[in-house]
C-alpha cells in the first residue's frame, strides 16, 4: 500500500506545529523563526516578526543567517542610541542585552550602510558565534544574510570580515556624501588587522548600492571590533 500522501500530509502538520509553537515561544526569547515566503513584489513579513511587534514596537526587523545560530529581532529606540546595548527585547535591563542598530540607520533599512550592533556573548547567543566568521571554510558556507524589514526582505552576501577599530562608523563615515561611504570601504582594506578577510568577488557600489555590517567587541581585544560587512544583492 502506497502511503506516501498520508506521510506527506502528516510531516505538513507537523511543520505547521513547530512554525506556531516557535511563534508562541517568541513572546518570552528573542530567537524567532524566519522564512522567506513569495515574491519580493508579493514581500510578508514573518508571522513571527508580527507577534514580536506587537510585543515591543521598537522591533524594525529580523536578522537571519543561514546554518548559524543567528536569528533576532533587530530595534531601535526611537530617541536613544545604544539604548539597547543591555536591555532586552522585554524591556528588562541587563545582559544579553538585544540586537539593535541606531537612529541614525531609519527604519527601512535603506541607508548605504546600515551598521547592527550585539553582544559577543559567550554561550555563542547573539553575536557571539560570529567569531567563527574568522575560519574562512565557516565563512565560504555562510556568506548569506537575510533581513525582514516591515516592507521588504534583503538579502546581503558577506565581502569582508574585519577586526576593526572600535570607532563607531556612523561618526566618522556618514552614509550622506559618497566620498564617505567610498572613505570606508577603502578603510576595511586599509585600517583592518591581520587576521581579517576581505574578499573581492563581490560588487559593492557606494553610489547606489547598501551594505550591512555586524558589529561586536572581541575578546581580549577591548580596543577593536569584529565586522561582518555583506553587500546587498539585487532581488
Amino acid at each position: 500500500m502506497n502511503n506516501k500522501p498520508e506521510r506527506k500530509a502528516l510531516q505538513n502538520a507537523i511543520a505547521v506545529l513547530c512554525a506556531f509553537i516557535m511563534c508562541l515561544s517568541a513572546l518570552a526569547s528573542p530567537a524567532f523563526a524566519l522564512k522567506a515566503h513569495a515574491e519580493p513584489n508579493d514581500y510578508q513579513p514573518p508571522l513571527a516578526l508580527k507577534t514580536l511587534w506587537e510585543q515591543n514596537h521598537h522591533v524594525i526587523g529580523g536578522l537571519f543567517i543561514p546554518g548559524t545560530s543567528v536569528c533576532y529581532p533587530i530595534l531601535q529606540h526611537p530617541s536613544i542610541d545604544d539604548y539597547y546595548l543591555n536591555v532586552c527585547l522585554d524591556g528588562t535591563e541587563g545582559l544579553p542585552g538585544s540586537i539593535y542598530t541606531n537612529k541614525v540607520e531609519g527604519q527601512n533599512f535603506s541607508t548605504f550602510n546600515t551598521v547592527i550592533y550585539g553582544h559577543n556573548m559567550r554561550d555563542g547567543s547573539y553575536f557571539g558565534s560570529l567569531k567563527l566568521f574568522r575560519d574562512p571554510d565557516y565563512l565560504r558556507d555562510h556568506r548569506e544574510i537575510y533581513v525582514f524589514g516591515a516592507d521588504a526582505m534583503h538579502i546581503y552576501e558577506i565581502f569582508a570580515v574585519a577586526i576593526y577599530t572600535d570607532e563607531r562608523i556612523t561618526d566618522y563615515f556618514p552614509d550622506e556624501l559618497v566620498e564617505y561611504r567610498t572613505a570606508f570601504l577603502q578603510s576595511l582594506q586599509s585600517d583592518s588587522l591581520e587576521g581579517s578577510i576581505l574578499l573581492t568577488d563581490v560588487p559593492v557600489d557606494p553610489n547606489n548600492g547598501h551594505i550591512l555590517t555586524l558589529s561586536t567587541c572581541i575578546t581580549d581585544m577591548p580596543n577593536n571590533r569584529l565586522l561582518i560587512v555583506a553587500a546587498e544583492k539585487a532581488l
